[in-house]
């Protein structure tokens, strides 16, 4: 476990999930990630970047032909040219040093030798490591900082054995045979678009984004197709209704006796009716999918209870280490020390959290989050299905010493991401979208924990 200057920064990026298949590479944030890795590049003094996992997405791109390896093929994409350039002068930088973490999406990482050779002949990576462990001497004695990419909290994406190729847990399968096979499909509806599959967060609410997508669309085109015609030719009826009237001296008649007009009224009438009729049938349809839908996925994971989120899973299951100082999964030494700070990822949820011991003292759990844009469900008015707003949320880990403390921070890269809402889902969701930043917004700190 190696010492740290009491200058050093330390740097935690996780979760880009650079690469993937036409329609399935869900990274889109190049220019923000390399505007980091250039001002880290100009700072001054001792910097540590760990890649915290997932920084490539290996499992969204098919095999490559001939020797070319999967981070190879990636990197030799033009639109990620910059960013490569930029973590390669970063990386050449005095007393710039770049950790390589393995995550459940880049485990071929560390069972393929040949694509660690191709990062270091770039000069892109230092060092390969199951998990990066170092410390401060700080006032008071030794700050330890700790990190592993956090997938060994997720029973559906623990990797057992990182040196087997055939160590490939549950939702190893869930991206290479589901997801990266119906994603290139692109738009197969109007509103559904499987390329954005990807971008469901949590994976979990995937039926419902599904669900939600047709329901919003179908209610779309009956008011469309439906109930405006019927509104404007009920208003054309009322109208001619009014000037027959006028015109036979006779105002009275157009507001409340319709015999002159009874089979064009009785017209309207039915049709109301019968429209209503089908909006219900598929509502009763749309719940007994829902249903189905759940009782299906509650019977695949009987261990998960109702409402399970692996963010909040992991979030309790680290707690729970730090306070009974437990070892984390991934720790490669063979000595156990205190952890003052414990960052992870994997869950592409942020969160900064301070831990208090048994003994009383103060640890920090932080979770680095990703660098993707997401799909986050808001509830809609009426009860009706979760809308999914587009969401980019970029951020990062930073742990250095300030004085006599140790300051830890969560920071973010505000960007708007562009809505591409029905105008049903609009006036659903409406009041309840997320706020989006403007546009050209400079990086802030979210938030800060001083041990």
């Amino acid at each position: 476990m190696p010492g740290l200057r009491e200058d050093t920064l330390v740097v935690f990026v996780s979760d880009s999930h650079i690469g993937g298949d036409p329609g399935c590479d869900g990274f889109e944030s190049p220019g923000e990630l390399g505007a980091l890795l250039e001002e880290l590049t100009a700072r001054d003094g001792p910097v540590e970047l760990i890649l915290a996992g997932d920084f490539f997405d290996f499992l969204q791109i098919s095999l490559p032909r001939g020797d070319v390896d999967r981070a190879a093929l990636t990197m030799s994409r033009p639109e990620y040219e910059g960013l490569f350039a930029a973590l390669g002068r970063f990386r050449g930088g005095e007393q710039k040093r770049v950790v390589y973490l393995p995550g459940n999406h880049d485990a071929e990482m560390w069972w393929n030798p040949k694509i660690q050779e191709t990062l270091r002949e770039r000069g892109l990576v230092d060092e390969f490591a199951l998990s990066y462990e170092a410390y401060f001497e700080v006032e008071g004695g030794r700050r330890v900082v700790y990190c592993e990419h956090g997938n060994q909290f997720d029973p559906a994406n623990t990797v057992e054995d990182y040196r087997d190729p055939l160590d490939t847990p549950l939702g190893y399968h869930v991206v290479t045979d589901f997801t990266r096979r119906i994603a290139p499909f692109g738009e197969v509806s109007r509103g559904l678009d499987l390329s954005e599959i990807k971008n469901v967060y949590p994976l979990v609410a995937i039926p419902q984004w599904v669900a939600s997508r047709y329901f919003y669309n179908f209610v779309g085109k009956v008011a469309g197709y439906l109930l405006l015609p019927l509104l404007v030719a009920y208003l054309i009826y009322r109208l001619a209704i009014f000037f027959l009237a006028v015109a036979s001296n006779g105002l009275s008649w157009s507001l409340g006796d319709y015999r002159e007009l009874l089979p064009v009224h009785m017209l309207f009438l039915e049709i109301g009716f019968y429209g209503l009729l089908v909006v219900l049938i598929f509502a009763v349809f749309f719940l007994v999918i829902r249903r189905v839908v759940r009782r299906t996925l509650a019977t695949i994971n009987l261990k998960r209870k109702p409402g399970y989120s692996p963010a909040i899973s992991s979030r309790d299951k680290i707690r729970s280490m730090l306070r009974e100082e437990a070892p984390p999964p991934m720790l490669s030494s063979g000595h156990r020390e205190e952890i003052d700070v414990f960052v992870s990822g994997h869950t592409h949820l942020p969160s900064l959290d301070e831990v208090e011991r048994a003994d009383g003292r103060r640890s920090a759990m932080v979770n680095s989050g990703c660098w993707l844009r997401q799909l986050q469900p808001v509830s809609a008015h009426l009860k009706g299905p979760p809308v999914f707003i587009s969401k980019f949320v970029l951020t990062h880990a930073r742990v250095y010493v300030q004085g006599s403390s140790l300051q830890v921070e969560l920071w973010e890269y505000p960007k708007p991401a562009e809505q591409r809402l029905t105008r049903t889902e609009r006036l659903f969701s409406w009041g309840r979208r997320p706020y989006q930043p403007p546009a050209g917004a400079k990086p802030r700190v979210r938030s800060a924990v001083t041990l």
